[in-house]
């Protein structure tokens, strides 16, 4: 599913080098509308301004680390009411026109209960062994979300990895992304680490 609507260019930059409590060393790297990196955005990029941790590849320049993109590969910024609408789900037009899913269920807001939630979805068609969707509750400084994990996704060479996509609100602004790790990538916990990257993303206020 996308609703990525249209394309900026704008680049992490790196501020500052910190070392955290696990001694692990990380670099900041600030999301702004100055760089260079494209991303997708149906509003204003400035309320989507962040900074985040790097703990991967803290040693890369900026340049360096967005060629590798990992472990989110794209990025963008939307009004909070479209993500809540949106959520996330694997269905595709197949090639018949029909809309189906690759999995047995798909992530909603829930507006009653104000939570993001894992449901059924009536458009699966299972091909091979039966995919599941997992749902991690995200919280950061100044922001709140879900990130969906596929470990059984997909790509377009044919080899099955995993991918994850999230979105974390923050007042009337979204930031949402998508990334993927394929099997080859061993010893690599894509949703792990794109996990502990989105728990430091703090939006800056404007």
């Amino acid at each position: 599913m996308s609703f990525f609507l249209s394309v900026s260019s704008f680049s992490m930059v790196s501020a500052f080098a910190s070392v955290v409590n696990d001694g692990n060393s990380s670099v900041i790297r600030n999301l702004s509308s100055d760089s260079n990196a494209d991303i997708s955005s149906s509003s204003s990029f400035e309320p989507c301004n962040v900074h985040f941790s790097d703990y991967e590849y803290p040693k890369l320049s900026d340049d360096e680390y967005f060629e590798k993109k990992y472990p989110i590969s794209e990025w963008s910024c939307l009004y909070s009411g479209e993500a809540f609408e949106a959520g996330y789900d694997n269905q595709q037009v197949n090639n018949k026109g029909v809309n189906v899913s690759r999995s047995d269920n798909k992530v909603i807001y829930d507006y009653k209960n104000k939570d993001w939630k894992l449901v059924p979805d009536k458009t699966y068609v299972k091909n091979g062994s039966s995919n599941h969707l997992s749902l991690v509750k995200v919280k950061s400084k100044n922001s709140n979300g879900f990130m969906a994990v596929n470990s059984m996704a997909k790509f377009k060479d044919g080899s099955v990895g995993e991918s994850v996509y999230f979105c974390l609100i923050h007042n009337n602004n979204a930031l949402c992304g998508s990334g993927n790790s394929a099997v080859t990538n061993t010893g690599e916990d894509l949703s792990k680490n794109t996990l502990r990257l989105l728990e430091s993303i703090s939006f800056d206020e404007n």
